[in-house]
Order: C-alpha cells, then sequence, then structure tokens
C-alpha cells in the first residue's frame, strides 16, 4: 500500500516541482528588455529545438522587445529547403515571433552541413545588415557540436569586434553535459544552484528562463506542427526528454 502511495505521489511531486522553477525565475536584465534583439541560428528548427524557451519568454509584450529570427541557411542538406523555410516561419508563428521578421537566406558559403565549418566573415555581413542591439546565438560547444552552429558565435564575435565598438550585446545559449542534456526540467534545477559555473556566471552575466508546461506545449507545438519534414523518430526523444525544450541559460560575452 506504502509503494502504491508512494508511486501515485510522483507525478503530482514532479509537477510541483515544475511549477515552483517556472515560476520563481527572475526577469530578464535590463538588456534584454525594450529592445531589439535577433537570434542567429544555423537551420531552420534551430529556433524550436534550442531556443524555445528563449523566444517565449523574450517575445512577452510586458517587455517590449523587437525580436527577429536570423537562419543562415535553409536547412538544404536533402534538398528540403524551401520546405524547411515555410516551416521556419510557421514555428516562429508559435513561439511569438512575427512572422515578417522570420528571415532566412541560402548563401553559397553557409550551406547545412555537418563538414563545413563557415565562414566568420560571411556572418559577420549579414548581421551589418540588420544591425542587431542584442544577439542571441550558440556557444563554441554549438549544444551539438554541428560546425554550422559553432560557426555562429565566430561570425557574431567578428561582427561585434569590427562593426559596432561593443554597442551589440552577446549571449550565447550554454552547452551542457549529454546527462543533463536529457535531464528535461531537472535540469533547471542544476542550473539555480550554479551548475554551470565559469567566468559568466562569476560575473553575474548569466541569464535563466524556464518554460511553464503552456511555454512547453508550444514548444513542442513548433517541432511537431510546424516542422513536420523533420519528425522522425529520434526527434521524439528529444521533445520528451531534452532540457531546451524547457530550460536556456545564456550567458553574456564581452
Amino acid at each position: 500500500m506504502l509503494t502504491i502511495l508512494t508511486v501515485s505521489l510522483i507525478p503530482l511531486l514532479l509537477s510541483a516541482l515544475w511549477l515552483y522553477t517556472s515560476t520563481t525565475s527572475h526577469p530578464p536584465p535590463p538588456s534584454l528588455q525594450n529592445t531589439t534583439i535577433h537570434l542567429l541560428i544555423a537551420h531552420p528548427d534551430d529556433e524550436a529545438m534550442f531556443f524555445a524557451p528563449t523566444l517565449l519568454a523574450l517575445t512577452s509584450p510586458r517587455l517590449n522587445n523587437t525580436l527577429s529570427v536570423l537562419c543562415l541557411s535553409t536547412g538544404n542538406a536533402e534538398n528540403l529547403g524551401a520546405i524547411r523555410e515555410k516551416e521556419l516561419v510557421a514555428s516562429c508563428e508559435i513561439l511569438g515571433v512575427d512572422r515578417r521578421r522570420v528571415h532566412s537566406f541560402d548563401h553559397p558559403e553557409l550551406q547545412d552541413s555537418m563538414q563545413k565549418t563557415w565562414p566568420p566573415s560571411e556572418i559577420s555581413e549579414i548581421l551589418a545588415e540588420h544591425k542587431p542591439s542584442v544577439i542571441i546565438t550558440f556557444d563554441e560547444s554549438g549544444v551539438s557540436s554541428h560546425l554550422n552552429h559553432v560557426s555562429l558565435l565566430r561570425g557574431a564575435e567578428e561582427y561585434v569586434s569590427a562593426n559596432d565598438a561593443g554597442r551589440t550585446r552577446l549571449f550565447t545559449l550554454t552547452s551542457v553535459p549529454i546527462w543533463r542534456k536529457y535531464a528535461f526540467f531537472l535540469d533547471a534545477f542544476f542550473v539555480r544552484l550554479g551548475g554551470r559555473g565559469g567566468e559568466g556566471e562569476e560575473k553575474g552575466k548569466r541569464v535563466v528562463f524556464v518554460s511553464s508546461w503552456d511555454g512547453y506545449v508550444k514548444a513542442r507545438s513548433a517541432m511537431v506542427n510546424a516542422h513536420v519534414s523533420q519528425m522522425r523518430w529520434f526527434r521524439w526523444g528529444w521533445i520528451g526528454l531534452s532540457r531546451y525544450m524547457v530550460v536556456n541559460d545564456l550567458v553574456e560575452r564581452g
């Protein structure tokens, strides 16, 4: 009887823990309010698989942000670029981004490839055309070590260094070990306890977003209902277990 009672209480306990982590987050810093933000991604579906908590938080009307998505490829590795461009727009709308602010590019030097490092100069030139006040992108490990993801940071750093003498703020999404990557919302506790460590945290430059259940449902919908061409069997494991569907921690660079 005691075992049955304990097992029945586990879902309630987990629900309470999730509610607690999603409702006790601090508001974004002033640098992420009343400003123009550009999310810099490599492929259609990066916004949903990795950055959904960030988009859902920063597109809140109370923050008065103008948020755009710059996707530097059409994800055309399997000749689905035209389809994936449309899926990107549909996904971003679910996540709160105006379709008019969703941009994808089909540059010959920035093609979807697991083996290709993109030239930082080409990325910097695209950013120069949009003149962002804030850039959010991947860190040095790109979450999945995808070379296209890693290239984005190098391009963003080149833009910030060469074009605006520090006027643009750069935030990167933290990569975590695999055992945390699939801890779902429970990773929020590790983040709150200072699990990342490092320079960004010591300087108070880390921003944490934890989605509610409603936010998770939107992130899931962005993948399942928008990115239909990408929904293979292994995506379901990511959707159901990945911390990036519900937890994002960003670190400001510089």
